[in-house]
């Protein structure tokens, strides 16, 4: 059975016509009717009205559950708003008549002493005044056919809901369902009692299969100790392609207005149904409640051609150079110039010099010689709106950096951002149309469009040109992103994007754009928050690039921001903002950071290991160090992965005893995986042992730590340029071989340059052992879950990843 689109949207219609933005139970049933669901069958008593035996015996079932009708109460059990009594008239309108005396005492004590839960329409009222008002907003009694379930305990029902959000549209959570909804969730690991995928991304198929880590679905399929199957998965699938077509349907708007627009449609905020109970191998909702609003259109997309202009500019006009001294301006200038830009190509709006730092002026906008590609303003705030109306005026920019703050940020600033956007869009009318990044941005740096508009001078953070540079940076915060490229000193990005407040171009925009560049094999992205629709613009843009073999790092801040708000169900509570962003970012293949540090350790790996041959889990690992050791041996498994010991071969045992040997080591200890080196190995007993791990084909994945205080190793900044040192060893290994290697060095500052000569010659390096098992091992998951497979790898190429993996809807 399909969904009767048009039945909902009758519904809906016929709730806004009585002024109203959520619907009551009955028509909660009615909605997932009309998808295709299983409802109990209801009959509605309004205030006075008295059960007839006809009525009560359409419900088919021998006893009944009394509902409160109220468009303000939604925890009904809180308030004695259900009872389950014999279904034949006398005892359901014995019940009624005291329901309708009781619950509005009972609700009118409960928000006297919760005044914040208390709604708009009884906000200020109390006593006697609050249960008249509580009493005129009662409109009866629901009277509802009582499923018999099967099942007890947790997990026996199941909550599915679908919640629209600002930045991904409609989502979709499942999960453990009943009375104790959040506190399981609260007390479970993720994964366990909830789960939450977007509609959009996720065939019903792929939703199925997130929900099978939850408790709901082990008790439903019969997974656990002497339980029983309760529903089949067709069953399952029925409700969550319900949901889908509701979600897809009812969700966001779409781009420009186009299809419905506002007044013309609806967007379904909130469905929960919780719980469903399983009943005869079908799932019945008991339960349900439905909020809407007035379907919004979403922006428009943003015009990808100019941002390949702004990326790769042929002209470039800076305004707020200052002639006397190294202003934001004046810094921003010497860098394009620096980074090697066409000085005959790069102008400098200024109101009376004819030129500085030997870079032609120009009185005036008016006064540019031609619409140039890229047009950096670096003034105060509240002069940044003229600036980009003279430009769009004037037609004579395609692109704008926007790098002031102090409008969105700043009380007031709101008018002056209204005025900004209101000029971008005159400006899409353009043939090629305007784009402003920013505002409050540090800029961007371009390799290939040789360029660089930070504001921090080159003695503070020199911008390599040669070094890695399959790598891209979208970040809203300038000031993360620099410091994440002072701590990497080998990384030369190819792009470094600041979006700032994303007044116009957004971060999904620009990791969209990104998708086309095949020399992009990493892009690091790190959001604070999405514009409207933009979340989903960015999970599918990230599902592009990782079903092309290549990565997405992502960190998302501000995660405490439970977003409760948004609802009076149990979803928010158990699904917050920053949950359903992680959840929907992993889903598309993005590897989620959970903090800095790993953020940056996730970084290391894809950027100098991530196109090699990522097979399995095997890792082998050495140290010189028998505290790190045994501490690698305990540091294998964590939250969403795990690496697995390598059993090694007999020749490579063989090896590794002659290595040993070789360090006057044999009689001190075994071969075994992690191998204890001891410290009297060389820089020579290293590589020994690096070589048999990596020959060895049980062995998918190599650690090689390091304690570099021994004598025996040359460790120390006046040693590591000797052939014989670790990291010129590293060199000389690593063309030989597809398999991933990973250095860790556990000591103090003196041995920075060590680590830095290291990832100089295209290996990561960590500070500590487990700190670089636990990178390995997130991204390794992330790579075979993925479902890739790479061809053979000749020694001196770079084995580039093909993919399969959940489609997208």
């Amino acid at each position: 059975m399909g969904t009767d689109i048009r039945r909902i949207d009758a519904i809906l219609a016929g709730a806004a016509a009585e002024g109203r933005s959520a619907l009551l139970e009955h028509e909660v049933y009615a909605v997932l009717a009309a998808a295709g669901c299983h409802a109990p069958r209801t009959t509605l008593l309004r205030p006075g009205r008295v059960p007839t035996v006809e009525s009560l015996r359409r419900l088919g079932s021998e006893r009944a559950i009394l509902k409160i009708v109220s468009p303000e109460i939604v925890h009904k059990t809180d308030v004695g708003g259900v009872l389950e009594v014999e279904n034949e008239p006398a005892a359901v309108s014995a019940a009624v008549a005291a329901m309708l005396a009781d619950v509005p005492r009972r609700y009118a004590r409960h928000l006297e002493a919760r005044p914040a839960d208390a709604p708009a329409a009884f906000a200020g009222l109390r006593d006697e005044a609050l249960e008249r008002a509580i009493s005129g907003d009662i409109l009866g009694v629901l009277v509802v056919e009582r499923i018999p379930t099967e099942g007890e305990g947790p997990g026996a029902e199941a909550l599915v809901a679908l919640r629209h959000t600002r930045e991904f549209g409609p989502v979709i959570t499942m999960g453990i369902g009943g009375v104790d909804t959040e506190l399981l969730a609260a007390a479970s690991r993720p994964g366990l009692a909830v789960v939450n995928a977007s509609t959009s991304m996720l065939d019903p198929r792929a939703q199925l299969a997130v929900f099978r880590s939850t408790l709901a679905y082990r008790r439903l399929a019969g997974l656990t100790r002497g339980g029983a199957r309760l529903v089949e998965d067709a069953e399952i699938l029925r409700v969550i392609e319900a949901f889908r077509a509701i979600g897809e349907h009812f969700g966001a708007g779409r781009p420009d207005g186009g299809g419905r627009g506002e007044g013309d449609g609806w967007t379904i905020t909130e469905l929960e149904v919780n719980p469903f109970g399983a009943s005869l191998g079908e799932l019945v909702a008991l339960d349900g409640l439905l909020r809407f609003r007035p379907r919004s259109p979403l922006p428009a997309p943003r015009p990808q051609a100019s941002m390949a202009a702004v990326l790769q500019p042929r002209s470039i006009a800076v305004a707020g150079v200052s002639a006397r001294g190294a202003n934001t301006g004046r810094i921003i200038l010497d860098n394009v110039r620096a980074a090697g830009f066409d000085a005959t190509r790069l102008y400098v709006v200024h109101p009376d010099r004819a030129e500085i730092d030997g870079v032609a002026c120009v009185r005036s906008i008016a006064e540019l010689p031609e619409r140039v590609d890229l047009f950096i303003v670096a003034l105060p705030a509240e002069q940044v709106p003229a600036v980009v109306e003279e430009l769009v005026e004037r037609d004579r920019a395609v692109g704008v950096i926007v790098i002031p703050g102090g409008m969105a940020e700043k009380a007031g600033g709101e008018v002056l951002e209204g005025r900004l956007r209101a000029a971008v869009q005159l400006g899409r009318r353009r043939q090629l149309p305007m784009v402003v990044n920013g505002g409050n941005c540090l800029g961007i740096v371009s390799r290939p469009g040789r360029y660089n508009t930070l504001f921090i001078p080159r003695a503070k953070l020199p911008v390599r040109a040669e070094g890695a540079s399959n790598v891209a940076i979208v970040s809203q915060s300038g000031a993360f992103m620099i410091t994440r490229l002072s701590r990497l000193p080998w990384l030369s990005p190819r792009y470094s994007i600041s979006t700032g407040n994303q007044v116009d171009l957004t971060v999904g925009d620009w990791v969209r754009h990104l998708a086309d560049d095949q020399e992009v094999r990493t892009v690091a992205v790190y959001v604070e928050g999405f514009r409207d629709g933009d979340g989903l613009a960015f999970a599918r843009a990230v599902r592009e690039i990782v079903d092309d073999g290549r990565d997405v790092i992502f960190y998302k801040a501000g995660r405490t921001a439970e977003g409760k708000h948004a609802t009076s169900g149990h979803t928010a509570s158990i699904a917050g903002d920053y949950d359903v962003c992680e959840a929907i970012v992993r889903q598309a293949g993005g590897l989620v950071a959970g903090t800095f540090d790993e953020y940056l350790g996730l970084l290391r790996i894809s950027a100098l290991m991530g196109q090699r041959a990522w097979r399995g889990r095997r890792v082998a690992a050495m140290s010189n160090a028998g505290y790190e050791a045994v501490g690698m041996a305990d540091s294998l498994r964590g939250e969403g992965w795990a690496l697995e010991l390598a059993e090694l071969a007999p020749g490579t045992r063989a090896t590794l005893q002659a290595a040993l040997a070789k360090g006057r080591a044999e009689s001190l200890v075994d071969v075994r995986n992690p191998l204890d080196l001891t410290p009297m190995a060389d820089d020579e007993v290293h590589e020994d042992a690096l070589r048999a791990f990596l020959a060895d084909p049980n062995v998918d994945l190599v650690l090689c730590s390091t304690v570099p205080l021994t004598a025996a190793t040359a460790t120390l900044p006046g040693e590591i340029a000797s052939p014989g040192s670790l990291p010129n060893r590293l060199a000389r290994v690593l063309p030989e071989t597809d398999k991933p290697i990973v250095v860790s060095i556990d000591s103090g500052a003196l041995y920075d340059p060590m680590a830095q000569a290291i990832e100089d010659r295209g290996v990561p390096v960590f500070r500590s052992a487990d700190a670089a098992l636990r990178a390995m091992g997130r991204y390794v998951e992330q790579k075979l879950r993925r479902g890739r497979a790479g061809p053979p790898h000749r020694p001196g190429e770079v084995w580039s990843a093909g993919s399969e993996g959940a489609r997208i809807a």
